[in-house]
């Protein structure tokens, strides 16, 4: 059973640990031998100003814990709210915490201390979770709650990393500008919860956990509440969708070439789909070591298993100039050639290729694929929903989703995550948001929490329902 240490006064505390520490010499504090396993958390017994005190402006505050304490770094896991201009000092002290704050606080406010998971007993690292500690500068603690969630709009998946601010209503600005006034984590489930709260109305934002908080980029994570929230005891969960306004785009380093006639060394590219089965509801994909120019003088040539050239074949470049995609409607299991004639393809110092090249490749056979047939219930409750069926995040196929029962053929093998696109434009694709002048919340993509597996030369049925 554990022993609990007595905490006041806070110099008491401290002596007796010197004493403890002048008893074992410098070893590391280890359990008596024997007997059950510790278990529990450290918990609180103690505390100046006493836990959720009111009338009080602390600049010291002492927690008193039932054992011995550590904490993996505390100072960066406390969140204080409201928030304050310097961010205070935490010593731990064997079974005890001490806070200093050295900034003036708000006339009647509740703040709160939020040491998430960061507080653990020494010896079984045991930890007392979500610990808080609230006190209040006026008569009352203020018991306002605001409880939500937040996924990605792209993918529905959960990024923990994100946080949610709170700024007071009425500036449409502030995000750009201030810090928030209250800030909290996501848990691992994408749950945020603020608790504490005056009853008054705020903004509501989602952005990156970075030192700044603040909304000054935006290739960055973000969501926003369309309205104020008004803050209440009974708890509302919120849903929302963080969104990149803009894809971040990776600028290549470049050197400086002296500009004069190299000598050609050939272009070099990705030769793998050579002798493959090429899926025949994709283009065929050469990639390059470097940006690439087409010569129309010089035609790439498609042939068929007699040699015949087909004329109906799409040939372009992709927006890098690096990938080059030949597509056309594929026929199963034929095989076809490929012909990149030598001055077909230069780079920017006019290498081509070593010499006129010829790709053989032959399209997969119809058994290679399977048939999905998916019963839906409750599609009507969507705004243009899409189905995609998705592997790492990535959608592999998309189908609208217009009657309860949708039969797609032609799926390649494997184990896919079944996510429901609200396509509210209705143009196909998912679309991004925008906050700023124009506000336009991001179309949304939803888990089902469904996954399927797809045989080849099958007939594959599922069942799925549909809600939100």
């Amino acid at each position: 059973m554990k022993k609990a240490l007595k905490l006041f006064p806070f110099i008491q505390i401290i002596c007796i640990g010197c004493l403890i520490q002048l008893a074992v010499g410098c070893a590391n504090i280890v359990p008596p031998a024997g007997g059950p396993k510790d278990t529990l958390a450290p918990y609180l017994i103690a505390a100046k100003p006493k836990d959720s005190a009111t009338n009080v402006q602390p600049k010291e505050i002492l927690i008193g814990f039932n054992e011995y304490i550590t904490s993996a770094d505390i100072q960066s896991n406390l969140i204080i709210s409201p928030t304050i201009k310097t961010t205070p000092l935490v010593d731990v002290r064997l079974n005890a915490l001490r806070i200093r704050i050295n900034d003036s606080l708000a006339a009647n406010t509740t703040y709160s201390l939020q040491f998430g998971n960061a507080i653990k007993d020494v010896n079984e690292g045991n930890i007392a979770k979500n610990f808080t500690y609230v006190f209040s500068t006026g008569n009352q603690i203020d018991t306002g709650k605001i409880v939500g969630y937040v996924h990605l709009a792209e993918t529905g998946a959960v990024d923990s990393t994100l946080i949610v601010a709170l700024h007071p209503a009425g500036n449409d600005t502030a995000i750009f500008k201030n810090k928030p006034l209250y800030y909290t984590k996501l848990n691992g489930k994408g749950r945020f919860e603020f608790k504490f709260l005056p009853y008054s109305r705020f903004q509501l934002f989602v952005l990156p956990n970075d030192y700044v908080k603040k909304y000054d980029d935006s290739t960055k994570l973000f969501a926003f509440a369309d309205n104020t929230i008004a803050v209440d005891t009974k708890i509302d969960t919120l849903q929302l969708f963080a969104f990149q306004a803009y894809k971040r785009t990776e600028k290549k380093k470049t050197t400086a070439i002296a500009a004069k006639k190299t000598i050609n060394t050939g272009l070099r590219f990705n030769k793998s789909i050579e002798g493959t089965d090429q899926d025949m509801l994709s283009p065929v994909k050469l990639s390059f070591d470097t940006k690439i120019k087409l010569n129309d003088s010089f035609p790439i040539l498609l042939t068929d298993t007699l040699n015949k050239v087909i004329e109906d074949v799409t040939i372009q470049l992709d927006s890098t100039s690096q990938i080059l995609s030949i597509q056309r409607g594929w026929n199963h299991d034929e095989k076809y050639r490929l012909i990149l004639p030598q001055k077909s393809i230069s780079d920017s110092l006019h290498n081509v290729l070593v010499k006129t090249d010829t790709i053989k490749f032959t399209i997969k056979p119809a058994t290679a694929y399977g048939t999905v047939l998916i019963r839906t219930n409750g599609f009507q409750q969507f705004n243009h929903p899409v189905l995609l069926l998705t592997q790492d995040d990535k959608i592999k196929y998309s189908y609208p989703i217009t009657q309860p029962i949708i039969r797609i053929p032609l799926i390649l093998p494997g184990d896919f995550v079944l996510k429901i696109l609200e396509d509210e434009n209705n143009n196909g694709v998912w679309d991004t948001g925008v906050y700023g002048q124009q506000k336009r919340q991001p179309e949304k993509i939803r888990l089902l929490g469904t996954t399927i597996s797809i045989k080849a030369d099958w007939e594959n049925e599922f069942n799925i329902i549909l809600k939100k």
